[in-house]
């Protein structure tokens, strides 16, 4: 049985119920920062494949109250399990990060894992 690690008390639960909120609403989500390279490299894959619309990115350092930023990032650290961008969640759920990324594409597999989340056909 999965259990999912429960809040640190530094964390809010508002927070925590905003994240989840988030992933709940937007099928295919980023958290991510604009300086990071290993969010860039997300970008420029989904642009390649024609996919970056369907794309929503939360990028923590361009939200303009930093201290909200922070706790909405606590809340994904919370919800993932590790502080990490970029960290994508498609279709409600965790989904891994850029290094998943290149693994699928290493190995050949990138096209029909993004044909198994809907992201083209």
């Amino acid at each position: 049985m999965s259990t999912q690690p429960s809040p640190s008390p530094n964390v809010s639960d508002d927070y925590i119920t905003k994240a989840k909120g988030l992933i709940s609403e937007h099928p295919y989500l980023m958290l991510s920062k604009s300086w990071c390279p290993d969010c860039h490299y997300v970008y420029n894959l989904f642009q390649q494949q024609g996919i970056y619309d369907k794309l929503h990115i939360i990028e923590l350092d361009q939200i303009k109250d930093q201290k909200e930023a922070a706790a909405l990032e606590s809340a994904f650290t919370e919800i993932v399990g590790k502080k990490w961008v970029p960290s994508l969640f498609f279709k409600g759920k965790y989904w891994g990060n850029e290094q998943d990324l290149k693994n699928l594409r290493k190995d050949g597999q990138l096209e029909a894992e993004l044909e198994k989340l809907a992201l083209i056909r």
